[in-house]
């Protein structure tokens, strides 16, 4: 009987001893847990390694938005864990800050290189279409089309845009599919030959297509190229950049999010991220800044963490 006591109180104590840890197990979890997904959500947020190409459909994903003093939290942090002993630890291969405004450099260095450029190109992509293909053409989904790699636009074979339309999967959601239904449209050949000699007409000598998308790594430019092409966009045809500081669009059965990390700063003008495995991290962008409201560009090639460089080169302007 002594025996029997001994098994049940026994048994009893190792039941409430679990019961008691799980709760204790529990309560820290609840108390830890939500630092530990902000953390781990903060930087997936910013490094996530294919930029472009992840979250961009509403209907199919989670979609996090953060205010402008949760956004630079988040990029301060992330340029903390640059490595040290470079330029203020930017990492791009190469960069320019201008004032686009007034045509003064602020910083620069190898502005010249030659770096491919990612999905930048599609600025070039949507100003050959507005030049050379009427809005209101219809441009249908092909098998064809919908072989390029990538289909962040959720598009469906046979469906239908217009010229006009197109440009918010091309520009918003970085779609690989909208580039090339555009260049299929015009004709491939070309709409290619249409955006070399748009960007040589401007100056912009060392600028080269090889595809619509900018997945090629022959897609090439400088900083100082990719200034020009912006200046040019917002003196002639502004609309394609105002399209880049969209947060979302709404077409027929499709949600098209922008999932650029600084579209909630007031200072935001617009622009254009890219990445490939050989371009890296690219970005040319726009911002209004000074009691002036003053244009500036800021373009980074080649960077290992775009968001943190972004934010070095804009304290490089003393306004």
């Amino acid at each position: 009987m002594k025996h029997f006591f001994q098994v049940v109180f026994g048994g009893l104590l190792a039941v409430g001893t679990g019961v008691f840890i799980a709760y204790a197990g529990t309560y820290l979890w609840h108390i830890v847990r939500p630092h530990i997904y902000t953390s781990s959500t903060e930087l997936q947020t910013s490094f996530d390694t294919t930029d472009e190409q992840s979250s961009s459909i509403a209907s199919t994903s989670q979609t996090i938005r953060y205010t402008s003093t949760e956004e630079e939290d988040i990029i301060n942090a992330a340029s903390q864990l640059l490595p040290k002993g470079s330029d203020k630890r930017i990492t791009s291969h190469s960069y320019l800050v201008q004032d686009i405004s007034h045509d003064i450099t602020i910083a620069e260095y190898n502005p010249d290189t030659i770096e491919p450029i990612a999905s930048i190109t599609k600025l070039v992509t949507a100003v050959i279409a507005r030049k050379y293909i009427p809005s209101d053409t219809h441009i249908t989904i092909t098998r064809d089309i919908m072989a390029t790699y990538g289909n962040t636009a959720q598009f469906r074979v046979g469906e239908t845009f217009t010229a006009n339309d197109m440009l918010y999967p091309l520009l918003m959601v970085s779609s690989n599919d909208a580039a090339e239904a555009y260049a299929t449209s015009y004709g491939r050949t070309k709409f290619l030959q249409a955006m070399n000699d748009f960007v040589q007409s401007i100056g912009a000598y060392r600028t080269y297509f090889r595809d619509p998308s900018g997945l090629s790594p022959e897609n090439v430019s400088t900083p100082h190229d990719l200034a020009l092409i912006l200046k040019w966009i917002v003196q002639h045809d502004p609309e394609i950049i105002d399209i880049t500081t969209l947060k979302s669009k709404t077409l027929r059965s499709h949600t098209f999010i922008n999932v650029t990390h600084f579209l909630s700063w007031s200072y935001y003008a617009g622009g254009k991220n890219g990445y490939t495995t050989e371009a890296n991290r690219t970005a040319a962008q726009l911002f209004r800044l000074g009691r002036d409201n003053d244009l500036y560009a800021v373009i980074a090639l080649g960077s290992n963490i775009r968001d943190a460089d972004m934010l070095n080169l804009l304290k490089k302007i003393e306004k």
